[in-house]
């Protein structure tokens, strides 16, 4: 290692110098970063308002299941289980799903209405934006009559109405059987033989929500939230809060 003096600074070379050097590159790539807080615009004070505009712009991106929803179950103890599962329909007040009713969440709903649904929407923008939104919605399940929720079933393609009279959600099965009677049931449909017509257990739940939380950043800009608690009839009071 060699030091100088130049006009009365030390100057070294050797590891030191490679350390200097070391820390001025980082310091260079610290500066090239860049850092900001991402801001949440409300169109009003309703958070359906706000939800239907985040939905359709996932709608038009290229995700390829923007309806996917993680829905959260427990039981009366306390519980808790997740999976993912499909918004079906979007209503002015709540979220609709279905499912089988012989399932592991239809029997948690039964005796614990409480649950929570996410979404997760990540995306870039065609502006080259990277969006990250997530919206959390707690409230109580209602289960819907068949009347409210026929059209849903009728507009499932072929695949899902098979498995709905194919499947007992969650019953061990073996797979070459499971194989033998799908095909059997399938070609059975496709000679006219049989219908799928909508069966006793299927069932559609409505959560209505008592709290809705928006999180939303991009890019490298620190995210924003906002929460919606529920005050009653149609009123809603929303708080900013931190990432």
């Amino acid at each position: 290692m060699l030091t100088r003096n130049y006009n009365g600074v030390q100057h070294t070379n050797g590891v030191n110098g490679t350390k200097a050097a070391e820390k001025v590159a980082a310091l260079k790539t610290v500066a090239a970063e860049t850092s900001g807080l991402a801001k949440i615009e409300l169109p009003d004070g309703n958070p359906f308002t706000l939800f239907r505009q985040w939905h359709v712009d996932a709608l038009a991106s290229h995700l390829v299941l923007p309806n996917a929803l993680c829905l959260s179950t427990a039981t009366k103890d306390g519980r808790v289980s997740s999976r993912h599962v499909i918004l079906r329909r979007l209503e002015d007040d709540g979220f609709v799903i279905m499912t089988d009713r012989r399932s592991k969440k239809s029997a948690e709903l039964a005796e614990n209405p409480a649950a929570c649904m996410t979404f997760l929407w990540c995306y870039r923008r065609a502006d080259g934006v990277t969006v990250n939104q997530q919206v959390r919605i707690e409230g109580e399940t209602v289960e819907l009559t068949p009347e409210q929720v026929g059209d849903l079933y009728e507009r499932e393609p072929l695949y899902c109405k098979v498995r709905t009279h194919l499947c007992h959600q969650g019953v061990e099965v073996d797979w070459d059987e499971h194989k033998k009677k799908h095909d059997e049931l399938l070609q059975k449909v496709a000679e006219g033989v049989q219908t799928l017509p909508c069966p006793d257990h299927f069932v559609a739940y409505k959560l209505y929500p008592t709290m809705i939380e928006f999180y939303y950043a991009h890019d490298s800009f620190i995210g924003d939230r906002i929460m919606f608690l529920k005050k009653g009839g149609n009123n809603w009071e929303h708080t900013r809060i931190a990432a």
